[in-house]
């Protein structure tokens, strides 16, 4: 669906096959012809005018610039074997934004975003201005997503990209949803706690807050590291190595300045889970509203500082589930706000200076 904003505007339509790719750009028109009927029809888009502007689409007239680029229409055909990353052999595309930025369109469709372009980077070269300062939006005909000024929107189309491209998806609808939930719960979830009810703590959960207080009461050694680590972590039925992470997040969490309210927010999410099970708290966590609520929040729980998108500039930002309210996130009917997630652009002097609860280690989620 087009944007409500954006609805009855007119859009032109951008056509490019990669070299190398089979099929021509005549066949991706008949593709996606009935999507562009089913938007005129519904009055989505102001209806477009047939005429091709760029490459001949039958293949049969040699490309003169001056001539086929001065041509009128709404349909802008970049032609067959045009390489995605090459912008300085794209006339049609740079016609194209030109008219946009005279006021002649209000966005682009095209039938995958990476017909505009292969990677975010080179994307962001060509047309960042057009979708984050003059209001101009890119769509997608085959998953419906849009580029705009929907910073989460824009950071995952960046994951897809960054990551094995739109185009290797199997299942474009299914990987956008897929990223989606991933950037909700922390993209790369980090450590999250162990809930009263869940398997893993045997159902009793873990008294995070009484774990803070023994650590520190313990110090630390010479090294920097938790003091006797393997004591404390028998006191709650683990291992040396679970106190020494623990420990080593809850001193970054303090110094962020986020550890009081996580704590809170833990006891407050048992505290439902209480509530729902009474005396039965493992048979309420394995009903919807405990499984919703912890997958909307498990990125937060995961990076209550904020988590660095990893080989990204992109910093993700989580609303403190309290503050939101717990009730209304374990109600699956409950939509969540767009700012429920706030992402933002770090430049490398700040990357360098967040700490390791606020970075991913690795991309080890990609699909």
């Amino acid at each position: 669906m087009i944007p409500k904003a954006y609805k009855g505007k007119k859009f032109a339509l951008y056509l490019r096959r990669s070299q190398g790719e089979t099929g021509d750009t005549k066949s991706q028109l008949e593709r996606i012809k009935s999507k562009i009927a089913e938007l005129e029809k519904s009055k989505q888009i102001k209806k477009l005018n047939r005429a091709i502007v760029g490459r001949d689409i039958e293949g049969k007239i040699r490309f003169n610039s001056e001539r086929d680029l001065a041509k009128t229409g709404d349909i802008y055909n970049e032609g067959n074997g045009q390489s995605g990353f090459k912008f300085e052999e794209r006339p049609v595309l740079v016609e194209l934004i030109r008219r946009m930025r005279d006021g002649q369109y209000d966005g682009i469709l095209v039938e995958s975003i990476d017909r505009f372009a292969r990677d975010f980077a080179g994307l962001s070269y060509l047309a960042l201005p057009l979708w984050r300062d003059e209001g101009k939006i890119i769509h997608s005909l085959a998953s419906g997503q849009t580029l705009s000024s929907n910073r989460t929107d824009e950071a995952i189309i960046n994951s897809q990209m960054t990551w094995g491209g739109i185009a290797k998806l199997t299942d474009i609808e299914k990987g956008r949803e897929a990223l989606r939930g991933k950037i909700l719960q922390g993209y790369l979830a980090g450590s999250t706690p162990e809930w009263i009810g869940a398997k893993s703590s045997g159902g009793k959960g873990l008294d995070y807050r009484k774990f803070w207080e023994i650590a520190k009461a313990a110090g630390e050694s010479s090294k920097g590291t938790l003091s006797n680590p393997t004591a404390i972590g028998k006191m709650f039925k683990k291992d040396h190595k679970w106190a020494g992470l623990w420990y080593s997040k809850f001193k970054n969490y303090e110094e962020a300045g986020v550890l009081d309210e996580w704590l809170d927010n833990v006891e407050a999410v048992n505290n439902f889970i209480i509530e729902g099970g009474g005396e039965y708290p493992r048979r309420f966590f394995n009903q919807k509203p405990v499984k919703t609520l912890l997958d909307r929040t498990r990125g937060y729980f995961g990076y209550p500082a904020g988590v660095n998108l990893a080989k990204t500039d992109q910093f993700i930002v989580f609303t403190t589930p309290t503050e939101l309210g717990i009730d209304d996130l374990a109600n699956p009917s409950f939509e969540l706000p767009e700012d429920y997630v706030e992402v933002r652009e770090l430049n490398p002097m700040e990357i360098s200076m967040l700490s390791i609860v606020q970075t991913q280690p690795r991309a080890r989620g990609k699909l």
